[in-house]
């Protein structure tokens, strides 16, 4: 059984009546918020995980679009998606959200707005701050797991593949699946519509909390872009699994999430968008993911036949990745 979240298209008449919803859901526009905008390119690139997942390679057409999909992410922006993905599960943390709203009440906006602007370590020191983070780590660990078994997955096409006829053949021009991969990484891969519309929903937040329980199951494995409404693993009951920690060396990224989870908590609007950007912004994971690239990008000039790009999409655009984001964890 999953859950499903609002429907993926919202209506104009829908959107006025959803402008009762938290401050933190949507803008009075309608229009998405900066971080879930941003979490849903992560999603996105998680759907092009589901795909190639759950379809088993059957030409080289399908191999050219799981390399572009997955190999043509922006680093930059994925990196950022993941950030603000993890920031959503962290606002979720009901005393954090509590401690936020009332040093807000007491102290006003302003004060507490200048105590996230100076230190980036100020909100994970609020009450609720390190579970906060600890339950979004827990969300990134199980991604990271994903991650890892679907690059196991897709390298074993690599050898099973290998009596495959069309999969035997020469692969006629590699230079133009490398540049197709940097022309699309460039921008980046398009947000899903659906994807966009379901993180800007009032009731995502239902979901969220979900995927911040310790030993739950990624909060993608539901997710497809061949589904016509996005669904989401019910969590049937609490998890007992060992509590993520951070690790050392990785705090600076564990700040970073608990300021974003702080802006989102005040709403859309409560930061310009240059400090959203900059607590968004995390050097160390857009550099490892952009090292993936490079190394996928070199697995294939390096490869002959169709058979043995599924081992590059395997290794480098989906193992390295979750290697990528699960760093912050030990």
């Amino acid at each position: 059984m999953k859950f499903s979240v609002r429907a993926i298209f919202i209506t104009a008449a829908g959107v006025l009546a959803s402008h009762a919803a938290p401050a933190h859901a949507q803008s009075a526009s309608g229009s998405p918020d900066m971080i879930s905008k941003s979490a849903a390119v992560y999603a996105t690139y998680h759907s092009d995980v589901s795909d190639v997942r759950t379809t088993p390679f059957s030409s080289a057409d399908d191999i050219e679009e799981s390399l572009t999909n997955l190999g043509g992410q922006n680093a930059e922006k994925l990196s950022s998606g993941w950030i603000a993905y993890s920031a959503l599960v962290a606002s979720q943390d009901p005393q954090f959200r509590s401690a936020v709203r009332d040093i807000e009440g007491f102290y006003g906006r302003d004060s507490l707005m200048l105590g996230l602007r100076n230190d980036i370590r100020y909100a994970r020191t609020l009450e609720g701050g390190t579970n906060a983070v600890t339950s979004s780590l827990a969300a990134v660990e199980a991604d990271s797991r994903r991650l890892k078994g679907a690059g196991a997955y897709v390298k074993e096409q690599a050898y099973s593949l290998q009596g495959a006829g069309w999969a035997k053949a020469r692969i006629g021009n590699t230079d133009a699946l490398i540049n197709k991969m940097k022309t699309t990484a460039l921008s980046g891969r398009p947000v899903r519509a659906n994807l966009r519309s379901a993180f800007s929903a009032p009731d995502i937040d239902s979901v969220l909390v979900r995927a911040g329980q310790a030993g739950a199951p990624s909060l993608w494995e539901g997710v497809s872009s061949a589904a016509s409404a996005i669904k989401f693993p019910t969590i049937k009951a609490a998890y007992s699994g060992q509590a993520a920690r951070i690790r050392h060396g990785k705090e600076p990224i564990a700040d970073k999430i608990a300021t974003l989870a702080a802006y989102r908590i005040l709403g859309e609007g409560a930061a310009p968008a240059s400090e959203l950007r900059e607590a968004m912004n995390e050097r160390s994971t857009s550099s490892c993911l952009k090292m993936a690239q490079l190394n996928l990008q070199q697995c294939v000039a390096a490869a002959h036949k169709q058979y043995e790009v599924p081992f590059c999409i395997g290794e480098h655009a989906l193992t390295d990745v979750g290697q990528c984001i699960g760093e912050v964890t030990q």
